[in-house]
């Protein structure tokens, strides 16, 4: 038994390449911790954002932006234009709609693992934005300075902003080619600038709202990516990809 197991010399060299596969699982697993801990350091960053904005100094600017805007600012061409840009975000109805829609089209595209992840993305983006509105608890900017009527809840972060950039980044995520996340960054960055200006010109935010928001999409990018990456995680994932008809059948 001794000799059927070492006396071939074939046998012994080629050993080590049928364990070479876990050797590269060290190093995969770099990247996805790094991800993982940029999207914790942005979640934290939050929260840091959220307590620096209520300083009195920092409050000040905040508040002098937002009077800047309503004193100067503002035209009813304007004014109906971020109205119209600002319902086309709202978490309640289209940050949910788009958290259900858009792994829909992913899944009828066949793209299950994507799915997962734009709604992981879109779900610990929302949930992230509502705890921090809980915990940071910041005011609403003075009703003299709103152009509409501001939303019910307290202002950080921004749950507008948190929605724009989340499908901001979810698309680009989830992009198959380089002309793809191109556009995805072009468009999806547009919508989410636009959206957090509008939240800002129309009193219901201040500046440092609408930044904690983004900051709560790139987050949940981060962290999601991070954890779909880790090497552990692969063979459970492995069930959600489909491979081509071609390849199933090599």
């Amino acid at each position: 038994m001794y000799r059927s197991r070492h006396a071939d010399s074939g046998t012994q060299e080629a050993q080590p390449h049928r364990y070479a596969p876990s050797a590269p699982g060290v190093g995969a697993s770099r990247p996805a911790v790094a991800w993982l801990l940029a999207g914790i350091a942005l979640a934290i960053m939050v929260f840091l954002l959220g307590e620096l904005a209520k300083l009195g100094p920092v409050a000040r600017l905040d508040l002098h932006a937002d009077q800047h805007i309503a004193a100067q600012d503002r035209t009813s061409l304007l004014t109906t234009l971020a109205k119209a840009v600002s319902t086309i975000a709202t978490p309640e109805i289209v940050g949910v709609g788009l958290m259900i829609v858009v792994p829909v089209i992913l899944l009828l595209a066949r793209r299950r693992l994507d799915a997962v992840k734009v709604f992981c993305m879109f779900a610990g983006a929302l949930a992230l934005a509502e705890v921090g509105k809980k915990l940071i608890n910041e005011h609403r900017p003075p009703v003299s300075l709103q152009a509409m009527a501001a939303d019910s809840g307290p202002s950080f972060p921004s749950g507008h902003a948190t929605t724009a950039a989340v499908l901001a980044v979810a698309l680009i995520v989830v992009a198959t080619t380089i002309a793809w996340r191109a556009t995805a960054l072009l468009l999806g960055g547009l919508y989410a600038v636009t959206v957090a200006v509008s939240r800002v010109y129309l009193g219901d935010h201040y500046p440092l709202d609408v930044l904690g928001g983004m900051l709560c999409a790139l987050a949940a990018a981060f962290i999601v990516t991070g954890l779909a990456a880790l090497p552990a995680v692969q063979p459970y994932l492995q069930r959600l990809r489909l491979t081509a008809p071609a390849e199933r059948h090599r």
